[in-house]
């Protein structure tokens, strides 16, 4: 059986450490990309690269942290829509079609939902995030492309190399850690070792079409906040009202939706995996 996995979009910071770790567990992984370097592949090669894989992994799309003004909005979909349908078209030409597409998806399919605790049977919010997942979702789920197909919604990645902890950990470093807002948000997190170990699970082994890509312990912003200032030995900082958040969101982004929406998903459908850091207070500030 091949041992070749194809990863598109594995520049970003889930691909970065994904692409390592299946080396290391034996994998042939090949990375496709718009500015290919070395030995990787561009997005005109993907065919190419597919041809008798296992299995083809997507995280491709545009960061959403970014001012939601229309033009970004547009890009952050099309990345999205258009690197799934070039995924699809490219199985459906292959002679040897890969066994297993896991796309990437995220929480924000949930919308802002407050205290509801939301699984993969939940309903999607109304909201952009929202929409967005839910058109990325279905240009993959309900895409002509012959193989098994599974959407990973994933949720905060708790990494300082990357993701909201590169912005964060500065702000709480510089006694600038507080609440953001009323602090009631619920944030559904998950360590990047975490993720990593479960996208290679899901081709590993029989998963649902839908699986929640967060820990199954979220956490309120207050109390997040508060983990971050005790790891970096930092008192109590005051809060930033939603007012604030909301016009540095409009000015200069990114959009305080992801600071202030709620959404507390957890993973329904995962039998038999496990956690490396099942709550944050198994996470030292080395661990990020």
């Amino acid at each position: 059986m091949s041992k070749r996995i194809v990863l598109c979009g594995g520049t970003g910071l889930i691909g970065s450490a994904l692409a390592p770790k299946l080396r290391s567990s034996g994998y042939e992984v090949l990375i496709v990309t718009r500015s290919p370097r070395g030995d990787e592949y561009g997005w005109d090669r993907l065919q190419e690269a597919l041809e008798g894989s296992l299995a083809v992994v997507n995280l491709s799309g545009k960061s959403i942290a970014c001012k939601f003004t229309e033009q970004n909005k547009r890009d952050i979909l099309s990345s999205r829509i258009d690197t799934a349908r070039m995924v699809s078209d490219s199985i459906n030409l292959c002679v040897v079609k890969p066994k297993k597409w896991i796309n990437a998806s995220a929480t924000g399919f949930y919308g802002d939902r407050g205290n509801e605790v939301l699984t993969e049977c939940s309903s999607p919010g109304s909201n952009f995030s929202a929409e967005t997942c839910v058109a990325w979702e279905e240009a993959c789920l309900m895409s002509s492309a012959e193989t098994e197909k599974v959407v990973i919604r994933i949720g905060v990645v708790l990494s300082v190399n990357g993701g909201v902890l590169s912005k964060l950990v500065p702000l709480v470093k510089a006694f600038l850690g507080g609440r953001a807002g009323n602090g009631n948000q619920w944030i559904s997190w998950i360590h990047l070792e975490d993720i990593v170990r479960m996208i290679q699970w899901t081709f590993e082994n029989a998963t649902p079409q839908i699986v929640n890509g967060s820990n199954q312990k979220p956490i309120q912003n207050r109390e997040f906040m508060a983990w971050l200032r005790r790891i970096y030995g930092r008192p109590w900082s005051p809060p930033v009202p939603a007012v604030v958040l909301n016009i540095i969101g409009k000015i200069v982004g990114p959009d305080s939706s992801l600071v202030l929406d709620s959404c507390r998903a957890v993973p329904s459908v995962l039998s038999g995996f496990s956690f490396e850091y099942p709550t944050l207070d198994a996470i030292k500030a080395s661990e990020l």
